[in-house]
């Protein structure tokens, strides 16, 4: 009676167990760090895009698959990248998600904004930026980096940005 008494017991306790093992499983799966934006394999035209994460502290990007040196950032971080392939993963605390990779384009852009006694010109695009001016035949060259702008004289010259 006793040998069937404890028999009972150690059953409720191997169940009671494997149930218990199975909800922190569960639990462990349900809580792991997540990338939701960008996809895998997505390329992205603005450099002003904005990670989106699920379960995670920290967003791990590099442009090496081994993150020799990654950039960390908390989910607040903002960050402008340039161009190029980069790989990235989330961590919470000691667990990491998989590695995805997305592709940042390249995007030329020249605003010329037109003032009282000059234009303004500004590079909104994501790469360095030489424009050329082109007046009666004289071709001369500006050198923007990313966001900079630079005034000149109003008159009737022709620009037109290429990426350096």
């Amino acid at each position: 009676m006793k040998n069937e008494k404890l028999t009972k017991t150690a059953k409720i306790l191997i169940v009671e167990s494997i149930f218990v093992i199975g909800i922190l499983i569960y639990l462990s799966f349900l809580t792991a760090p997540a990338q939701i934006y960008p996809l895998s394999g997505m390329t992205i035209i603005t450099p002003d895009f904005v990670f989106e994460i699920q379960n995670g502290e920290e967003i791990l990007v590099s442009i090496d698959e081994m993150f020799t040196n990654p950039i960390i950032l908390k989910k607040e971080s903002d960050i402008i990248l340039p161009p190029g392939l980069y790989y990235w993963k989330v961590r919470n605390g000691f667990r990491e998600s998989g590695v995805q990779n997305f592709t940042i384009q390249s995007h030329v852009g020249l605003n010329i904004e037109e003032r009282e006694e000059n234009y303004e010109l500004q590079n909104s695009g994501n790469v360095e930026l030489n424009v050329t001016k082109e007046k009666s035949g004289i071709v001369s060259e500006i050198v923007l980096d990313i966001g900079e702008f630079t005034e000149v004289e109003k008159d009737d010259s022709i620009y037109e940005g290429v990426q350096k």
